[in-house]
């Protein structure tokens, strides 16, 4: 009925007002899809259901969605009500919203102008949506710096909502806060500036709540004028509050959000952390709350939608709710034909392939939404330091690594990476800065082009030359030299690393006498968030079942890779060729003697071993493993990352993993028969196609392996977006499950690594835990050979 249609878009409406997105999502969807059924799409209250939820995924920063919403409700409203609707000003001004928050200002303000006369003409220029429009307006004049044009017509709005609304209202709020920004960011009225803040918070607080995101938002913006007037001490307690609110929204919001939109929320929040660590920058003798304050916010952040996507996982595979468990097994069904598609050609994938990624995203919402356990973890999720230091040695520190724009005289001056510090017993974290991020972009700059030169150039490669070891010690000099002054007493560094850090073996950099890893025992995590979580062994893993994978047969041609299908008698049909000249991955039978060393090892310790070479080497024999109890995976193989190409390349490329947009895409592992796909060719219909892309990685479930080693090329890398460290193998394995895993940063020899991971496999099996036995082996590496042919390989938790 439209009536209770109504009653469900208001009272969504109301939770979206309220910042509770977890209620208002599904309500609007559910008024969506009944007037979609009773109306049509054609509707103007249909439309209206698009707009509204529209606006919901804007303020949660999923601004592609919102803007397809708009864009759907402008098309109906314009060919049902005409342009003269004030519905249709309300389309426009949204739209012109979404264009200002990503910065395309010429759209914005042509929209906002159309939106302006149609208000002004419809509802006259005393009525509250055309300051509304108004509003939004100036605020886009003030992110162009025209600031005169930008008070004028906030003043005006206020004026306006003030007589039809009055000053306590909420909207009147936005004025404020808005007019506010415009004195501070031209810097012309301080005084006013920080008491139109406060009226804003004050009214929002009584209005919306002190825990609403509107709330924090006024917070943080009045903190920031404080940091912009060097009044380090008012902006504290405001950051504070505001932090607090952010991360108790975040995990609100992460029970309804998918993996993708995740990522976004965080990314739409992020200013907040530049805030906190500017405000620490500036002020070396912030207050210990606040120190703690904005750490928790870091922790919060940093690597969050992994930890929060592989609990929810975990939590629906442990729990006894059949109908989760299917709705769970039809999304990873859903995820390997996208994958499927994904490895096709642009020109050759489903052409409904939209409506599969919005019904896949849709299910994923919904098994996080049903899934109540998962819900009482979020709390969990979010990590203090009092937290991490249970699970500190009293010799050891944990480093958290970031980078983060610095706010310093009202202006962005540049990216800034530095680290806290938590010790077990320090009442505060300690927050150090390192160096710019041009500072590192020049030194790597330096050290060479190619990938080779610039790691033989840090870590002393094939020849040591001076010139070589004075660049590894600047790099030591900028990244870690600072940090020395508070390690004292310190023997083991749990470290996670940020932004170009994830590219350094911090374990062979070159202090002032030997390498790093003489004088602490280093151990790397996504986010030292999980040593709250780490458990009393410590890493001990006893050594299971293994299997090996190694000495693949990369060329095959297509009657041969059919042959490997199982199961089946389909006819097969082998598309044409569309490209051959890129390089084919040559074969590596040094993996072939490596894989049989460590299987010596296994079999002399009366432990299993299955073992795959050549053509058995597979994608298929690789995926048999999900949902396995195998303990330990070992692959020998071709690893790639591939880097964004620009578009004249992409075109000219008939590789498709070098057209992808997604980094889960470009990285990835190559198997038996991966150089028919590589070299262009499309998929034989079946058959796996050897290219195991980190995206298919990540939906196996591998919750039962402890430790995978990637015997392989730049297993480590891939691209680095925001908090959440790096899209590439990394990120898939640990979505598939898996506890540690030992990846390399660069192209490593194969005499050296098999010595390397047989010497590994020894100690681990004399009875040294995992972290110990590759420390160890790593140690006899470094009395026989430079950096260059080992330090490639770190142990990631």
């Amino acid at each position: 009925h439209p009536d209770y249609v109504t009653e469900l878009n208001n009272l969504a409406g109301l939770y979206q007002s309220l910042g509770q997105y977890a209620k208002a999502e599904p309500l609007y969807i559910e008024a969506r899809d009944i007037r979609k059924n009773v109306l049509g799409e054609k509707h103007p209250r249909y439309a209206m259901s698009l707009n509204n939820l529209g606006t919901l995924y804007q303020e949660m920063g999923q601004y592609e969605k919102a803007e397809q919403l708009y864009s759907a409700a402008g098309n109906t409203w314009k060919t049902e009500l005409g342009t003269n609707h004030p519905d249709y000003a309300l389309n426009l001004t949204n739209l012109a919203s979404l264009y200002e928050a990503t910065e395309n200002y010429s759209k914005a303000e042509s929209l906002y102008l159309q939106a302006a006369d149609i208000r002004k003409k419809v509802l006259g220029d005393n009525h509250f949506d055309y300051a509304m429009t108004l509003n939004n307006l100036a605020s886009l004049y003030a992110s162009q710096k025209q600031y005169d044009k930008s008070r004028q017509l906030l003043l005006q709005a206020s004026a306006i909502w003030k007589k039809t609304v009055g000053e306590k209202h909420s909207i009147y709020s936005t004025s404020l806060n808005n007019l506010a920004a415009v004195y501070r960011k031209s810097k012309s009225n301080y005084p006013e500036a920080e008491k139109l803040y406060q009226q804003a918070i004050d009214i929002r607080k009584n209005t919306l709540g002190a825990e609403h995101p509107f709330t924090a938002e006024s917070q943080a913006d009045l903190a920031l004028l404080y940091l912009q007037m060097g009044q380090y001490k008012k902006a504290e307690p405001l950051l504070v509050q505001s932090n607090t609110t952010l991360q108790k929204n975040l995990a609100a919001a992460f029970t309804i959000l998918s993996e993708e939109e995740k990522a976004n929320f965080l990314s739409y929040n992020l200013s907040s952390m530049d805030i906190n660590n500017s405000l620490l920058f500036n002020n070396p003798a912030s207050g210990k709350t606040f120190a703690a304050s904005s750490l928790g916010l870091l922790l919060g952040y940093k690597s969050m939608s992994l930890a929060a996507t592989r609990s929810m996982l975990e939590s629906v595979l442990n729990s006894n709710d059949t109908t989760l468990k299917r709705m769970l097994q039809a999304w990873i069904t859903d995820k390997k034909t996208l994958s499927r598609q994904y490895s096709l050609p642009p020109e050759y994938r489903s052409a409904n392939l939209k409506t599969v990624e919005a019904e896949t995203e849709s299910l994923e919402k919904e098994i996080t939404r049903r899934s109540a356990s998962f819900k009482d973890q979020q709390g969990s999720l979010l990590v203090t330091m009092k937290d991490i230091q249970k699970n500190l040695d009293i010799d050891e520190a944990a480093i958290e690594f970031l980078n983060f724009k610095l706010y310093r005289q009202g202006k962005t001056d540049s990216i800034i990476y530095a680290a806290y510090i938590i010790r077990k017993n320090d009442s505060i974290p300690v927050f150090v800065p390192l160096c710019e991020k041009q500072q590192l972009r020049k030194l790597f700059d330096s050290a060479g082009q190619s990938a080779t030169t610039m790691v033989s150039s840090f870590y002393r490669g094939l020849e040591i030359k001076a010139s070589a070891a004075t660049l590894g010690k600047s790099l030591y000099k900028i990244v870690w030299q600072p940090l020395e002054p508070y390690l004292n007493g310190i023997k083991k560094i749990a470290y996670s690393p940020a932004g170009k850090l994830y590219s350094v073996a911090f374990h062979a950099l070159q202090a002032d006498s030997g390498l790093l890893m003489d004088k602490y025992k280093m151990q790397q995590y996504t986010s030292t968030r999980q040593i709250a979580f780490r458990n009393s062994q410590k890493g001990n893993i006893a050594p299971g079942e293994m299997v090996l994978f190694g000495d693949a047969e990369f060329s095959m041609d297509s009657v041969q890779l059919t042959r490997l299908r199982k199961g089946n008698n389909l006819a097969t049909v082998s598309a044409p060729s569309v490209f051959r000249n890129e390089n084919l991955w040559q074969a590596l039978p040094g993996t072939g003697t490596e894989i049989n060393k460590i299987r010596q090892l296994f079999e002399q310790n009366k432990i299993k071993v299955r073992v795959y070479t050549k053509t058995s080497a597979s994608e298929e024999n690789l995926k048999l493993l999900n949902n396995s109890a195998v303990k330990e995976i070992h692959i020998a193989t071709h690893g790639f990352f591939l880097p964004d190409k620009n578009e004249k390349e992409e075109k000219e490329s008939g590789n498709t993993y070098k057209r992808t947009e997604d980094p889960l895409m470009r990285s990835g592992l190559v198997l038996s028969g991966g150089n028919y796909v590589w070299s262009g060719n499309t998929p034989i219909n079946g058959v796996e196609d050897g290219i195991v892309t980190a995206y298919e990685i990540s939906q196996l479930n591998l919750m039962n392996t402890e430790l995978i080693v990637l015997s392989a090329c730049e297993t480590a890398l891939g691209d680095v977006k925001g908090s959440e460290g790096v899209f590439g193998l990394q990120r898939a394995f640990k979505m598939a499950g898996i506890k540690k895993m030992i990846v390399s940063l660069w192209q490593v020899p194969d005499k050296e690594t098999a010595e390397l991971m047989t010497a590994f496999y020894n100690y681990w099996l004399k009875g040294k835990n995992v972290n110990d036995a590759f420390y160890q082996a790593q140690a006899d590496m470094r009395k026989k050979y430079a950096p260059f042919y080992w330090a490639a390989f770190v142990l990631v938790e």
